[in-house]
């Protein structure tokens, strides 16, 4: 009788263990799932970036990828010193900081860069809007080569553009792609929000880029980590584990408004 209640007693001991158990990897899955707040956590002039769309999720991973090469990593290096130089002319116009990274992604911090359009300089602008910035262009003289007169002309162009536009991460779009254009798809759409336009494949990267350079100068530890692809596997695994969860409670309510008829 006694190996009896023994051998009961272990068979629920072991029935107990196995509960312990599930309820453990339960809650190891639970916080698997959960996802450091500090990687969404990411911004432009202080406009948040909905990392948490999909869509947007996998833009931004791509762009940090693309960013992740030994040459960009030397290209870091060399403009360090003179990105010292733009950003305190950008703050004396309240331009943001993050514009500093302009440079990098226009002209890869190399005064004579020239683009098949004709823009040229840092900052790759056309002789035109040079021009009218103040700066000269001709045979002889290009301000758009020198650092400091062409990043006074920036300062003054991005400013004016965030009183037309309103917002900065609008004023990026429309540094490449043209403040009318911007415009014209706002007023086409009827929407404000970057994230939300329909836009040219250049132009909807365009934030994208800086974002990416923005990161690994600022914080390449996290740019590693959303590099390696795992925030993006969680951000699936929780948008399908929500899916479940939404399927099962429409599944109850179902079943209980079948009995209660």
């Amino acid at each position: 009788m006694i190996r009896l209640i023994f051998i009961a007693f272990s068979i629920a001991s072991m029935g107990i263990f196995s509960l312990s158990n599930l309820k453990v990897e339960k809650e190891e899955l639970k916080t698997e799932l959960t996802i450091n707040s500090n990687l969404l956590a990411i911004n432009f002039c202080g406009e948040k970036v909905p990392l948490t769309e999909m869509r947007i999720a996998e833009r931004y991973q791509k762009m940090i990828r693309n960013y992740d090469t030994n040459s960009f990593r030397k290209l870091m290096t060399s403009a360090e010193k003179r990105m010292k130089i733009i950003e305190p002319i950008l703050t004396k116009y309240g331009v943001p900081s993050d514009f500093k990274y302009i440079p990098i992604i226009e002209s890869a911090m190399n005064h004579d860069a020239t683009s098949h359009k004709g823009a040229g300089g840092y900052w790759q602008f056309m002789p035109a809007t040079a021009k009218s910035l103040g700066l000269t262009v001709n045979g002889t003289v290009d301000d758009r080569k020198h650092l400091v007169k062409s990043t006074h002309a920036a300062g003054k162009y991005l400013k004016e553009l965030h009183r037309q536009l309103g917002s900065w991460t609008l004023v990026a779009a429309a540094y490449n792609a043209g403040p009318q254009h911007i415009q014209n798809r706002m007023n086409a759409q009827n929407k404000d929000d970057y994230f939300k336009l329909r836009l040219n494949a250049e132009t909807t990267q365009y934030i994208y880029k800086i974002l990416a350079v923005k990161e690994w100068f600022s914080n390449p530890e996290r740019s590693r980590e959303w590099g390696s692809g795992d925030v993006l596997e969680k951000m699936v695994q929780i948008r399908e584990e929500k899916k479940i969860s939404e399927l099962k409670s429409d599944s109850k309510q179902f079943a209980s408004a079948a009995t209660d008829s």
